[in-house]
């Protein structure tokens, strides 16, 4: 420390050529006059490097004459986006800090640059993510409402993975759930959840809330939900009153949909079933076991214990609705019967008429006005699939009586064959005819 504090008393007596006590760190014109004065009193260049604690190099380079200039600070070049800052700062809310479609403006005004550039200017500009994540939670009383939506994930039934689809209603409440795995999401299946639901829970709430899909809302008319007719008649007939997010507010409804998480992440990891019923048995198994029982983040009590509190419309007198009833579909003439997006087969000898389908279990029987029935699997994933049964589609299984044969005849009543009929002359005509243009 004394060495260092002497090195710096004598760089300050050389540099200033004042007293000790006296002395003043020079800088800038004053440095490069004094390296090059000690230069010419015959000092080394290294000695001067270390007196004066400066880089050798900038010794060498002022002890080979190079004249002093003063430092001036380079002015920064103009960006190529600074004309348009303004604009784009006042632009930016409006396109909800989209970087895109203000790039695709610029380019119209005349801007040369990049799209990163405009990203990156942009990007302090925006409102954190995190804000725009933060709601005012809306808690309901007992009884009052429930949050109904799908899910769907990737199910192993032994060693192929399907897609199943999930329905899930919670209650607003308690957070009580009920939840069935299904093939699609289709009408039929979203109202059997709910009657389901509702005799799970033994009771109705006041309103249910869902999304906008398209198996309920048909449109919208100045604010107006117009209902799917079968759907508004279902909710009429169980007695509750449906309400709907309003478009791109799905987080309204975030109880259910924090328990089609809960589902994925704490039923399906790791899990393997044998089929669709399989799956649904263990469904019943963990809800009551696992979701029943646990103690809720949000209530900090236990599901079951709060669903005691809720005060639901008792429904075990209400009949199950009528859209539940087997439904009619036409054989089409290649032996095809659709029902809830896939094709099964039917014996060609029933040949293009009406028959009745329904679902028992995981099969779908068709019947035919003679009473035949024929089952086929419900197929489990996307819609299109078909199921033929070799039986069915045989040449030998059509009709042994054919109809009659008709001869191939051009047409005998147009109303216009008479007009058109060529008339027929004696040939003995058109020699009188020639004979005499000879003559």
């Amino acid at each position: 420390m004394e060495h260092e504090g002497h090195q710096g008393e004598k760089r300050a007596m050389l540099l200033s050529g004042t007293p000790f006590g006296k002395e003043e760190l020079l800088v800038g014109q004053q440095l490069h006059e004094r390296i090059a004065e000690m230069y010419r009193s015959g000092r080394k260049k290294k000695e001067i490097a270390r007196l004066l604690d400066v880089d050798v190099k900038t010794v060498r380079k002022i002890t080979r004459g190079e004249p002093w200039k003063p430092y001036e600070r380079t002015l920064a070049p103009v960006g190529v986006l600074d004309p348009w800052k303004e604009w784009v700062t006042k632009r930016a809310p409006e396109v909800n800090d989209n970087a895109r479609v203000l790039f695709r403006e610029l380019r119209e005004q005349g801007y040369q640059g990049s799209y990163d550039t405009v990203k990156v200017f942009i990007r302090p500009l925006r409102i954190p993510s995190a804000l725009w994540d933060m709601t005012v939670r809306f808690e309901t009383g007992p009884g009052e409402q429930a949050q109904v939506d799908w899910g769907s994930s990737g199910v192993w039934f032994g060693e192929s993975r399907v897609r199943v689809h999930f329905f899930v209603m919670t209650l607003g409440y308690s957070r009580r759930m009920f939840v069935r795995a299904y093939a699609n999401e289709r009408l039929g299946y979203l109202l059997a959840g709910h009657e389901e639901a509702f005799a799970f829970f033994g009771g109705v709430t006041d309103t249910i809330l869902y999304d906008n899909p398209k198996t309920m809302v048909i449109r919208r008319e100045s604010g107006t939900v117009v209902m799917n007719t079968v759907f508004e008649d279902f909710a009429r007939h169980w007695g509750y009153q449906p309400r709907f997010c309003r478009p791109y507010r799905a987080r309204t409804k975030g109880k259910v949909e924090s328990g089609v998480k809960y589902v994925k992440r704490n039923f399906l990891a790791g899990r393997r079933f044998r089929d669709m019923g399989h799956l649904n048995e263990e469904l019943d198994r963990w809800n009551r076991e696992v979701a029943d029982v646990r103690i809720h983040g949000t209530t900090g009590e236990r599901l079951l214990d709060r669903f005691r509190e809720e005060r639901l419309t008792p429904c075990a007198t209400v009949p199950p609705s009528r859209v539940g009833l087997p439904g009619t579909r036409t054989v089409s003439r290649e032996g095809w019967v659709c029902w809830t997006g896939q094709k099964d087969s039917v014996p060609l000898s029933w040949g293009p008429l009406t028959v009745r389908v329904r679902e028992e279990g995981d099969e779908v029987v068709i019947q035919s006005p003679d009473k035949d029935e024929v089952r086929h699997p419900r197929l489990l994933g996307d819609a299109g699939q078909s199921h033929r049964l070799p039986e069915h589609h045989r040449p030998e299984s059509l009709p042994s009586s054919a109809p009659p044969h008709r001869e191939e005849a051009p047409p005998q009543h147009d109303p216009r064959w008479r007009d058109e009929e060529v008339e027929v002359r004696n040939l003995e005509a058109y020699e009188a005819l020639m004979t005499t243009e000879v003559a």
